[in-house]
């Protein structure tokens, strides 16, 4: 296994290395960066003896969570199974489980993808005998993912127009189909852990004190 000194340059090593608190790398695509999270993650481990599991990587897709992975476990062995390394919604997805009941929730719930809530949401217009060419389904989609980005529930969005009345009409139905049946869309997934963590200070506290580090990478 290569050094970090060979495997990294000066400003790579610098970052990977460094005591402050809080730091801010600015890269473009293909500059590395994925590398220094990984080697910061073994010197936390290795040079300052920080538990595996009080470590959180997170990154935006798939294909960078694992190759953290592979390459951590070529740098700190089997430990590096404890790490919490994963996308945003992976992660997510992984404080759900251990959460479930706390947020409504069967630890065995569903997670659909960008795909099925699309049909499902068709399925929701077409019952409501909406014409799709004024309520497309990608547009309402699109509606539906935004107002949980932004936290709103469908009971706590704005419905100052007869356009607005329906589209709050087919989020709640939809939020309604969701619910009864133990799914969950992409999109609830990060806000039912941003509500979990709201309405449970004690298990706010607990995370907050889970994790020493906190590494993002390519936070979008």
């Amino acid at each position: 296994m290569e050094s970090m000194e060979s495997a990294l340059n000066d400003i790579q090593l610098q970052a990977a290395t460094s005591p402050a608190r809080a730091l801010r790398l600015l890269a473009g695509a293909g500059s590395g960066k994925t590398r220094v999270l990984v080697y910061r993650m073994a010197w936390l481990f290795k040079e300052k003896q920080v538990p595996p599991n009080r470590i959180l990587a997170v990154t935006f897709t798939n294909k960078a969570a694992n190759e953290m992975k592979a390459r951590l476990q070529d740098l700190i062995g089997p430990t590096g199974h404890h790490l919490w390394v994963g996308t945003f919604h992976g992660i997510a997805n992984r404080v759900l489980r251990l959460h479930a009941h706390q947020v409504g929730l069967d630890e065995s719930f569903q997670i659909i993808d960008s795909d099925d809530q699309l049909r499902l949401i068709t399925r929701i217009i077409r019952a409501q005998e909406l014409d799709e060419e004024l309520y497309e389904p990608k547009r309402i989609q699109g509606y539906i993912n935004r107002q949980k980005d932004e936290g709103r529930r469908a009971q706590h969005t704005q419905m100052v127009s007869r356009d607005a009345e329906l589209f709050q009409s087919i989020y709640q139905r939809y939020e309604n189909h969701c619910v009864q049946n133990g799914i969950v869309d992409f999109a609830e997934l990060l806000l039912k852990v941003y509500e979990l963590w709201r309405d449970n200070p004690e298990i706010l506290a607990e995370y907050r004190f889970r994790f020493l580090q906190v590494l993002v990478g390519e936070c979008q």
